[in-house]
């Protein structure tokens, strides 16, 4: 669950390929009404109003004068908005060193601590958030493509030591609770462009590199400081709006905008409050990560060293480890598998990443989980398709939320607009009310979904059961979960089937991992309920058995990990 732990941290900034491009206006506007603006910031004034157009040159007459000169060229106003970008960051790359300096920095090795906000990610749907340390170390050495990257975070019930190296053309993923070593698929220092960014140097190469999609976007404020706002497309179709201050010209913050599956227009971007001199350069104190209106994560850069030229033996991963097979170089594609009759298990949403299980009842469909990606990726649009293609004519008429977290809830509009009632529990009822009237313009369907009537049921004295002559559906609320305070499973006896998402997470390639809080709690709970268990299945992960999960708690207990 690395991934989803520090969706709030590091990941989010690297999944956007996909992003909806905007234009220059809308970032301005994302400046006028991010409600995660630092505090005291008024919205930014309109950009200054460009020169007038050069007048016609004075030519003396004579009979032998030549016709008067043509009048110069007035600069179009993209040529304007360009020129005015460019200024701006050459006058950034100036004050953090100089392109010469930046240019020279061949590698680097960063180490940060500090705190995660979960927001979206909590115990509850509403502040105050779940809060975890984060401590990081990053060593990046582009001239010859390795990279080491230590993350240890603890949150949401999960408690995540993790070691990548990438060496060339090899690199591994290390999960250093389990002892176990993958391979990475094709590892490239790309795949770190959002950890990479952590230092402002590349962000301005960066844009410096694309420089003829610079424009300028205008004037802001952060707390009493002038500052001047530019933007720049960047390789990953990203449009970054850069905000420099006026005084030092230095890079006080990025953002973009993006559609958020819960929130909908909503940025994302780093802080950075203070600057300290390493060698040649400039670069942070620290950096505030903000995302959905607030503070996801405040990190202290407790060293920063330049061109060292660490030794190879550290980008080299350790012996002693379990070798696991290595994940498919190309996700398949969303498929479903009959797992019993009239019961469907839909894998590969979002790069395979996300699952769903649907029943099909003699006159209605009931789906369990409505998943959706940090940018909103159309999972719901393609699941749809997939259940109406296999069970045609019938209607949707329940969508089940296991919990509140917007990679389990984020899609569920488009059940909405399907007309499906969405069973919850009772905590999430009135966020997901203010969710569905969230006002939109980038998520699709936002504006159609508010026009459905929402329908929201809730689970009453811990269990709810969906029946008919055939089927039988048992959903029962096992929280509080260190994970979520109220947790939905799904438990199907004539099939001995159950569903459940984030609390066992069994790896594709046949492995089971080490029990985190959240599967030591889950665990406990089956016991109690006495459920006669066969298949359990999963949101993030393929299907395992009760044995493996009895192994995942075995593991914990033989381990460090307390």
């Amino acid at each position: 669950m690395k991934h989803k732990i520090l969706i709030v941290a590091t990941v989010v900034l690297n999944m956007v390929a996909t992003m909806t491009i905007v234009t220059a206006q809308q970032t301005s506007r994302a400046h006028q009404t991010n409600a995660a603006q630092p505090t005291n910031a008024p919205r930014p004034t309109n950009a200054p109003q460009p020169a007038s157009a050069a007048q016609p040159a004075n030519v003396a007459h004579s009979a032998n004068a030549a016709k008067p000169a043509k009048a110069a060229e007035p600069a179009i106003s993209s040529q304007r908005s360009y020129q005015q970008a460019r200024r701006v960051l050459d006058d950034g790359i100036e004050a953090m060193g100089g392109v010469e300096a930046l240019r020279s920095i061949k590698d680097f090795t960063l180490k940060e601590k500090g705190k995660i906000y979960a927001r979206g990610q909590s115990l509850s749907p509403e502040p105050p958030f779940s809060t975890g340390p984060s401590e990081e170390t990053l060593i990046v050495d582009t001239e010859r493509g390795f990279l080491f990257n230590e993350i240890r975070t603890a949150n949401g019930g999960f408690n995540n030591w993790g070691k990548t190296f990438i060496k060339g053309t090899e690199g591994w993923n290390l999960d250093m609770w389990s002892k176990t070593s993958t391979p990475i698929v094709n590892p490239s220092l790309n795949n770190f462009r959002g950890q990479i960014r952590r230092l402002p140097p590349f962000v301005l190469l960066e844009a410096l590199d694309r420089a003829a999609t610079l424009r300028w976007v205008g004037e802001d404020e952060i707390n009493g400081k002038k500052q001047r706002v530019i933007s720049v497309i960047r390789p990953d179709n990203q449009q970054l709006a850069l905000t420099f201050d006026a005084q030092t010209n230095l890079l006080t913050r990025y953002d973009y905008l993006y559609a958020d599956p819960m929130f909908g227009d909503a940025v994302i971007g780093q802080i950075y409050p203070a600057y300290r001199s390493a060698g040649r350069v400039k670069v942070p104190t620290g950096r505030i990560l903000i995302n959905s209106g607030g503070v996801v994560q405040e990190t202290e850069y407790t060293d920063v060293q330049i061109n060292t030229r660490p030794a190879e033996s550290v980008f080299e991963a350790p012996q002693g480890f379990d070798k696991l097979a290595a994940p498919p170089a190309t996700p398949p594609p969303p498929a479903v598998t009959k797992v019993a009759d009239d019961v469907y298990f839909l894998q590969g949403l979002a790069g395979g990443t996300h699952n769903v299980l649907f029943v099909a009842f003699n006159d209605h469909i009931l789906v369990l989980e409505a998943p959706e990606q940090i940018i909103y990726g159309s999972n719901s649009v393609q699941a749809l398709a997939k259940i109406k293609e296999t069970v045609p004519g019938k209607p949707i008429k329940y969508l089940v939320l296991t919990h509140h977290h917007s990679d389990h809830a984020g899609g569920f509009r488009e059940y909405v607009a399907e007309g499906a009632t969405i069973v919850t529990t009772a905590g999430n009822k009135s966020f997901l009310e203010k969710v569905a009237a969230t006002d939109s313009t980038l998520l699709p369907n936002s504006a159609s979904t508010r026009q459905r009537t929402l329908v929201i049921e809730t689970i009453a004295n811990k269990k709810r059961v969906f029946q008919d002559d055939k089927h039988l559906v048992e959903l029962y609320d096992i929280g509080p979960n260190p994970h979520a305070t109220e947790m939905i499973i799904a438990y199907l006896p004539k099939e001995k089937i159950l569903f459940q998402g984030d609390l066992l997470n069994a790896a594709a390639n046949g492995t089971i991992p080490i029990a985190q809080d959240v599967t030591i709690s889950f665990s406990e709970r089956l016991q109690q309920l006495g459920l006669d268990v066969e298949k359990i299945y999963g949101v993030h992960c393929r299907a395992a058995t009760p044995e493996e999960l009895r192994t995942s708690v075995e593991k914990r207990r033989a381990s460090e990990l307390k």
